[in-house]
């Protein structure tokens, strides 16, 4: 009778762990992943950044001041000063960015929208999912990046099943 329940017992903990990656399983496990902050680097004593930011709106909306010109004693000095109105888009820096006269500042969100296709590897302990992300939640900074921060993209991540189930592995 042990014997049995020690067999039932095993038989129960093996079918918990199902080797079918679904889509939902796939959804659960990349969601984990988003949303994701996109930052950019505002290099603030670079005269080529100040410049661009002088083309953007940013200082007339009153989220930076931008110096125009410097003295020579003022040179190394940073061209653009954050308001208080860019408060709530700064994120962290560290000492090294602070050296070198860096502000990082929030463009916007990624978030998962949705799992579009799951290929199976022929060995079946590997899956490639494809699926979507959606820009959302965007600042007036963008406009200061080269990304293009609207709509949906497509992207691919590998999966690996391993003893604790399945993992995502890499984003490719």
């Amino acid at each position: 009778m042990r014997t049995f329940f020690y067999v039932l017992t095993a038989v129960v903990l093996m079918s918990c762990g199902s080797e079918e990656l679904s889509r939902e399983k796939a959804a659960e496990i990349i969601s984990k992943k988003y949303p994701k902050t996109i930052d950019w680097e505002v290099f603030t004593a670079d005269p080529r950044h100040a410049a661009r930011a002088l083309e953007s709106k940013l200082v007339d909306e009153g989220y930076i001041k931008v110096e125009k010109t410097q003295s020579l004693a003022d040179a190394g000095k940073p061209f653009i000063a954050f308001t208080d109105k860019a408060a709530q888009f700064l994120l962290p820096v560290t000492d090294k960015d602070k050296e070198s006269s860096v502000q990082r500042v929030k463009l916007g969100e990624l978030h998962f929208k949705e799992v579009i296709d799951i290929q199976r590897q022929s060995d079946e302990k590997q899956a490639i999912v494809e699926y979507t992300v959606e820009h959302l939640h965007n600042t007036p900074f963008t406009v200061l990046s080269h990304y293009k921060m609207d709509g949906v993209e497509k992207e691919k991540a590998r999966f690996s099943l391993t003893e604790d189930g399945w993992k995502m592995i890499e984003k490719y």
